[in-house]
């Protein structure tokens, strides 16, 4: 990966403030002096913002954690300008659409193009009040289910055949769903099953059999039945999937706001640490950790903007009897 672009004298100067922008950002920190630095223009990154379908989504907001903004234009594409060397974090939103967030490097990711895929909000007022159409339920369904604002929601692991079903509730509806870890191949790629219930019986009503490669890194198969109807071989594609950004244990242990804290939930009442991270500028993402042996060790995880609840995840059940249910394997 090339760190610079530029050839003779220009690329003289600009290795030059690079290496001086990183020595005064290492003295000043998050200074006034940090931050005025942060305002030179030197590096930038193009994101380009797309939905299920690779169609363009226009007027997407785009903010970087050094606090740039910018909006994504007809062809789905915004610019973010970067001043300091180091790693940033990315936010995507649009509305009517999951957010995502990811990570980038200056200046080794400058003048490099990051694509996205947002997936679509749905309302879901029962099977019959949804709208299915041609879209693919599994990018909606990954982000209530896998990660939040693009950061991942286990903080433990699943072991084989271990399943926990979920009581969502949204600003407009609640869902009930259900995510279980079936099998690893000798491979190291993974099966996961994904189910969202229908809301007086509870059975399921939409099922998917996905295929990860190693570490769940990108999705390979992806497998779909909706009610009684056939099973289908969904087409998957590359850029498709967005991989959850894994939280390190030092960010964990700083997030941590209180510990000891009693929970109850559908599936009991647990002892727990609570944790709080603000992903975006007024948005705050809570997680209560469990320390005892709960697939993924979390009970519950809530989204606030300003104080308001945007959604709010408790565990309903949790078990180690999944199966396939679509004879994927």
């Amino acid at each position: 990966m090339k760190l610079f672009k530029y050839s003779g004298k220009r690329f003289y100067k600009y290795k030059l403030l690079a290496t001086f922008l990183s020595i005064a950002f290492f003295f000043f920190g998050c200074s006034p002096s940090a931050q005025l630095l942060n305002d030179l223009p030197v590096h930038s990154a193009e994101i380009k913002v797309l939905n299920e379908n690779n169609e363009p989504v226009k007027g997407a907001q785009v903010e970087a954690s050094n606090g740039r903004k910018s909006t994504t234009d007809s062809t789905g594409v915004a610019t973010i300008r970067f001043g300091s060397v180091g790693l940033y974090t990315v936010s995507v939103m649009a509305e009517n659409y999951m957010p995502s967030n990811f990570t980038l490097t200056m200046p080794s990711d400058n003048n490099e193009t990051f694509t996205r895929h947002l997936s679509q909000q749905v309302n879901y007022t029962g099977i019959s009040g949804m709208n299915f159409g041609s879209a693919n339920m599994y990018p909606m369904m990954f982000s209530y289910l896998f990660s939040s604002y693009g950061y991942g929601l286990e903080l433990d692991s699943y072991e084989e055949s271990e399943v926990t079903e979920w009581k969502i509730t949204t600003e407009s509806d609640g869902l009930t769903m259900k995510k279980a870890f079936l099998k690893e191949l000798d491979s190291g790629k993974q099966w996961w099953q994904i189910a969202l219930l229908e809301k007086e019986s509870e059975e399921p009503q939409y099922i998917a059999e996905i295929l990860f490669s190693e570490n769940r890194k990108s999705i390979l198969r992806y497998r779909e039945q909706l009610g009684d109807g056939e099973i289908q071989e969904k087409p998957v594609s590359e850029g498709w999937y967005n991989q959850p950004a894994e939280l390190t244990k030092e960010s964990i242990k700083g997030a941590q706001e209180q510990t000891n804290v009693s929970v109850e939930t559908p599936a009991g009442t647990f002892n727990t640490d609570l944790l709080n991270f603000g992903v975006t500028g007024g948005t705050s993402l809570k997680m209560w950790r469990v320390g005892e042996d709960v697939p993924g060790g979390v009970v519950k995880y809530q989204t606030t903007r300003e104080g308001e609840v945007l959604y709010e995840s408790e565990l309903h059940s949790y078990g180690s009897d999944a199966t396939s249910l679509l004879n994927s394997f």
